[in-house]
This record gives C-alpha cells, structure tokens and sequence, in this order.
C-alpha cells in the first residue's frame, strides 16, 4: 500500500542523472516563460534581502544552475535530545535534511520537520544544528522559528562572517505550469550536493503535513527523484528560481517511485515573512473538517447543492461551533466568493487572520442560511 512519508533521513543510497532536464530546458525553450516577480518583503529587518528576480532571457539548463547556485544549498544535521530513564541516560539522534540560502546575512529556508523531531505530543526543537556547505565549511545554526501546520517551513541562521552567502531567487509558484522542467538539490541518503531532475507532473495537490495533522495547499508534485534527506531542499525551475521546498514522497517502497511534492515558495514566503516578523506563523481556525460536494456526491447523498463543502466533523468548541454550524451542512459562499470545493474553504482561510469576522453561508436542509464568525487562532494540532 501507498504511503506518504517526509523525506528526512540518513540512510546511502545512488545519484541520478540531469541529462533529460537539459534536453526537455533545450528543445523546448522554456527559459522566458516567466513574468515579473513579487518582491519580498523582510518585516524584522531592513538590512535582510531576500531575492525576488525579474524574468530572465534564455533558458538556463542543469548544469549552470548547479554551477551557480550548488554552493547555496546546504546540509543540515539536527541533533535531538533522547528520553532519559532511571537505567539509561539520555541518548542522542540525529536527522539529516537540505535548505538553501535565503538572504546574503544568514537566513536559510528549510522544513520544520528537518530541525524538529514531532514523534512525541509536543514537538522537540534540535539541541544542535550543524549547516554544511558545498566547500567543505561547517558552521552552527540557530532556529529563528518554525511552522509545522500548513507549511512546515523552517527559518535557520548562521553567522555569515566569512562565508560569502549566495541567496538563489525565489520564483511564483502561482505561475508554475505542468510539464516545465525542474531540478531538486539536497543531501539525499547523507549523498551532499545531490543534482536530480525531471518536470513539474501536477500542481494544486493538497498533502497532509507531516506531524499536525493540518494540510499544505497548492503543493507542486514532481517526478524529479526526491529521496530521504532531500527534506527543505530547493526545487528549482528552468530560469534558475526556487519555486518550491521538497517536502515529502509519495512511495511503496522507501524511495523515490517519481512522486514527489514540494511546498510551493509562495506559500514558504509567507510562512518566513511570520517568522521573521514574530518567531511564529498564526493561522485563522474555523474548526470543519469536510468533503467537496459534486454531481456523484450530491446524487448518492442527495443533496440539494452539487458545488460546496460539506461538514463531515466540527472540533469541539471551535468558531464554527460556537456559530451554530452543524455537521451535514453545505458550505456554499464565504463573504462574497463562491466555495465549490473543501480546497476553496481551506485556501480562503489561509489568506485570513486571527480575529477577522467573515460571513458563511450554508445549506442546510435545502434553506440557505448566514451567519458571521469571528475567526480565531488555530491550534498548532488536530
């Protein structure tokens, strides 16, 4: 049976080959598809820059983004704290993930699973991380804060005294189109400096984050091999920009089987602008669990509505809760935008805060119904 798992680990194992990327960047003269990019904004710093670059001329094939930008990209070693007990002390663990440089002034982007350990109720930050670049340097890192909700983005940081930093650009996932090639960097099975490549094979997936239970919208699949300890690696297009962090796989047997999933840098952009802003990333809670109304659902449930999100689970206590919605009813318009789907609800929610007030409108027993809720903070998990 098929699993999804983070890919986070410190096991051996083969390289794979980008001859197939520069063939496909070639032939097919993808270079100048893109558009301007939004620039990004650093709330916590003025002195921070983070690349946000125009689109270029020509196309840029594997082997000079990876001559460009291979130095960027780093591997990261995390080290846990074990449980100690009255006949062991407290043993040590390690994890093994990639990130890449974010800013010339130390910040580097990962995913919180990679410095974080969550196999316990409450997660567990690494004791200590150590961030291993391509020329050999090995420098101490500090977390500045971390999600492991929507995003499971990470913020490091190191001292960039000496180390002259390279941020690579990030790109718009927004724009990103099926069947544009991409390379992923990382430190696959402890394998550093690890060049992989294929095409994007989907966009808009919806994967479940690692440990909260929450999911991650908009996710990019490839078929570019992602294996354990490729986890916060950039997925990089054929222009040269970041437009994903590789996240996790989906796979039988442990390895890549050519599905594999990173979170769309837009979404990574946000989470960081949080984070730098306020060490964390707040979420607006609504509190539903449910499942997209169609044509099929709404004839074998009959249901009056064919577009919409029906409530399959209310948390206890949560905004909806309070508000009156009931399991059974159909999510149909929040404020002014339609909702025909459980992604609609999901996604409008994300571009809200804490403390917002938004109108629902529902259907229940075939009558339409509002109601205004206070949005409020989500919980870190379900």
């Amino acid at each position: 049976m098929k699993k999804i798992t983070n890919i986070i680990s410190s096991a051996a194992a083969g390289v794979m080959g980008a001859a197939l990327f520069f063939l496909l960047a070639y032939s097919i003269h993808l270079g100048g598809l893109g558009q301007t990019q939004v620039a990004v904004t650093t709330p916590s710093s003025t002195d921070t820059q983070f690349i946000s670059t125009p689109a270029s001329t020509g196309g840029t094939g594997p082997e000079q983004i990876y001559q460009k930008y291979a130095d960027s990209v780093v591997q990261i070693v995390s080290t846990f704290e074990g449980q100690a007990s009255y006949f062991h002390a407290s043993q040590q663990q390690q994890g093994l993930g990639s990130g890449f440089v974010a800013s010339t002034d130390g910040y580097i982007l990962t995913n919180a699973h990679v410095v974080t350990d969550e196999s316990s109720q409450t997660p567990q930050k690494a004791s200590d991380i150590e961030v291993n670049f391509k020329n050999g340097k090995k420098v101490k890192a500090s977390i500045v804060g971390y999600d492991l909700t929507s995003s499971d983005v990470a913020v490091i940081k190191v001292d960039p005294e000496g180390l002259d930093l390279t941020p690579i650009p990030l790109g718009d996932s927004d724009a990103v189109k099926v069947g544009e090639p991409v390379v992923a960097i990382g430190s696959p099975f402890e394998y550093a400096s690890t060049l992989t490549s294929g095409i994007i094979s989907a966009t808009k997936r919806t994967v479940e984050s690692p440990s909260s239970g929450f999911a991650i919208q908009n996710v990019l699949q490839t078929d570019a091999a992602i294996n354990p300890g490729n986890s916060g690696g950039p997925l990089i297009n054929s222009r040269g920009e970041v437009i994903g962090l590789n996240e996790q796989i989906a796979t039988s047997s442990g390895g890549s089987e050519g599905v594999g999933f990173a979170v769309p840098i837009n979404t990574a952009k946000q989470a960081m602008e949080q984070i730098l802003s306020k060490g964390s990333v707040e979420y607006a809670w609504l509190g539903v669990i449910g499942q997209t109304v169609d044509a099929e659902t709404a004839r074998k449930q009959g249901l009056s509505v064919e577009k919409g999100a029906l409530i399959s689970e209310i948390v206890a206590g949560a905004p909806a809760e309070q508000a009156g919605i009931k399991v059974g009813d159909i999510i149909v318009k929040i404020g002014d935008q339609d909702m025909a789907s459980m992604e609609n609800v999901s996604g409008y929610l994300a571009e809200q805060r804490p403390g917002d007030r938004i109108k629902v409108t529902y259907i229940r027993d075939k009558e339409s119904h509002d109601v205004e809720i206070e949005l409020t903070k989500r919980p870190e998990r379900v």
